[in-house]
């Protein structure tokens, strides 16, 4: 056997023993949960949800149908109890005032997107409710828990819940 024969062949046999071999541990592994939106940075997706004049992106702009791409994972089995969408805010209760940062979809209704955002992160270091438990221990920055975000667009890490995001529009007297 001639010696780049045998300099192939070990070198094929430490390529092989790196695949198979686990990884060292000390070595943070990569989240064990992927991110389920990471289609949304997928460009061909936009047009399901954000509104277009002409070839034009109009960034504050969603469209209302955008619920149907929502629900096309999230069925009503799975999502358990939910607020209603495809809704006006101000049909049952004309006091209720939407705050700037919640998004309407077009037509000025409650949509998906009005309480939570596709683009956000999935897992974040820091709690979406104060009782929330970590949802993988260890692989964030420094070996930090993370918490799954639930997209949404008003969190109280020292809260009980998600009063932060409800009482956004639905504030107690």
């Amino acid at each position: 056997m001639s010696s780049v024969s045998a300099r192939l062949l070990s070198l094929t046999g430490v390529l092989f023993a790196l695949c198979v071999l686990p990884a060292r541990p000390g070595f943070p592994s990569e989240p064990t949960m992927p991110n389920p939106h990471a289609h949304f940075m997928q460009a061909p997706q936009c047009p399901r949800c954000h509104i277009y004049d002409g070839a034009k992106l109009v960034p504050d702009r969603v469209a209302t149908a955008s619920v149907d791409f929502c629900l096309e994972c999230h069925t009503a089995e799975a999502r358990g109890m939910t607020h209603p969408v495809k809704v006006h805010p101000v049909g049952k209760f004309n006091r209720m005032k939407v705050p700037p940062e919640y998004r309407l979809g077009d037509g000025d209704y409650i949509i998906c997107l009005t309480c939570h955002t596709a683009h956000g992160p999935f897992l974040s270091t820091v709690r979406t409710f104060a009782g929330q438990a970590p949802d993988i221990t260890g692989n964030g920055p420094n070996g930090a828990p993370l918490y799954r975000t639930y997209y949404l667009r008003r969190t109280n890490p020292s809260g009980e819940g998600f009063e932060a995001l409800c009482e956004g529009c639905h504030k107690v007297p």
